[in-house]
């Protein structure tokens, strides 16, 4: 079950109360004619951000596992499209499917970002839509990247990619807002991680209704147990290895994994198997967190995800504890004696 951008941009314009506004086809270009464009404007002084220079961030990439605004880490099936940040300048969805037949997991396969013109005389509106299965695009949906439109260098897009085309990442950045997206794709799979200025993500977490990811995180029936919902596609050692092995990433996103990253770089190898694309997912998505928030990390280097430890059936609990009895009875005895 998944939306369309042409739905999800309704339901956006109406919760910003647009509906007196018809809305433009993203699909239909505009028609050249010989008219000049006229020369770009002075963007207004209320396009300069002026916050307290606070900021938060949030991440979601792999199977997929989550970082919220307030640091709490997750790891969620949420298949279908999900909100992940939702307020009056700025949209973004992802969309998830099944990593595989007969696994709890899923994996993002599409990301939308929606840069809510109407809001604001800042910029137009601007959509950027990216699919796991084809390059990041090199400009909005309605726009070029250089677009002359009302006021074009309030919002810049930048999209690189490493020699082998292996990953890539493209950064939007929203200049009134002070706000910075980044949409990697590895392989087939995508990642999507934000810093925003803290004014704009109090809102949402003050509202009991919203549905953001990045706010609440995933409702609890949607969370799963990184030990218990786990793959056995490879064991535990070789999965470490391999997220430890640095050799084959790129250099903007080596580093050593430490606490959550690590975790979730093993659950994903061994639910997916020893892949390429879910250790560098891992690897950048902590590069995110090193340049957006580095004091989240706490260094930690020692495994979360351990074995689950066998619990005693009740005939052999009830056993043990009889075996206790005893023996407090026979030390009570020796004691009277002696």
């Amino acid at each position: 079950m998944t939306n369309t951008t042409g739905t999800w941009i309704l339901q956006l314009s109406a919760y910003v109360k647009c509906s007196g506004y018809a809305l433009r086809s993203t699909a239909v270009r505009p028609v050249i004619t010989s008219t000049p464009e006229p020369p770009p404007t002075l963007p207004p002084a209320s396009c300069s951000f002026h916050g307290t220079r606070r900021f938060k961030h949030c991440g979601l990439f792999g199977d997929p596992h989550l970082k919220t605004f307030n640091n709490d880490y997750q790891t969620c099936r949420v298949r279908g499209a999900w909100p992940l940040i939702d307020n009056p300048y700025l949209g973004v969805q992802v969309t998830n499917e099944l990593i595989r037949e007969g696994s709890p997991a899923t994996v993002t396969t599409k990301v939308t970002v929606i840069i809510k013109g109407r809001s604001t005389p800042c910029t137009n509106e601007k959509t950027y839509e990216a699919q796991a299965d084809s390059p990041l695009p090199l400009s909005f949906i309605n726009s070029g990247v250089n677009s002359h439109s009302k006021n074009a260098d309030n919002v810049v897009l930048k999209v690189e990619s490493d020699p082998s085309g292996h990953h890539e990442r493209a950064e939007i950045f929203i200049k009134y807002i002070e706000t910075t997206i980044v949409v990697r794709r590895v392989g087939k799979y995508l990642a999507v991680s934000a810093k925003l200025p803290e004014e704009l993500v109090e809102p949402s977490i003050q509202d009991p209704n919203t549905l953001q990811l990045c706010t609440l995180g995933c409702p609890p029936s949607e969370r799963l147990d990184i030990v218990t919902s786990r793959g056995h596609m490879t064991d535990r050692d070789h999965a470490l290895a391999k997220c430890k092995d640095t050799e084959e990433l790129s250099n903007d996103i080596i580093n050593n994994l430490t606490d959550y990253y690590l975790d979730w770089c093993v659950f994903d190898t061994m639910t997916a198997g020893i892949s390429y694309d879910f250790t560098a997912a891992a690897h950048s998505a902590q590069a995110d967190v090193l340049r957006f928030d580095p004091s989240s990390l706490n260094n930690r280097t020692t495994l979360y995800l351990t074995e689950p430890v066998n619990v005693p059936d009740n005939t052999s609990a009830a056993q043990l504890i009889r075996l206790d009895l005893l023996l407090v009875i026979g030390l009570f005895i020796l004691v009277r004696i002696f």
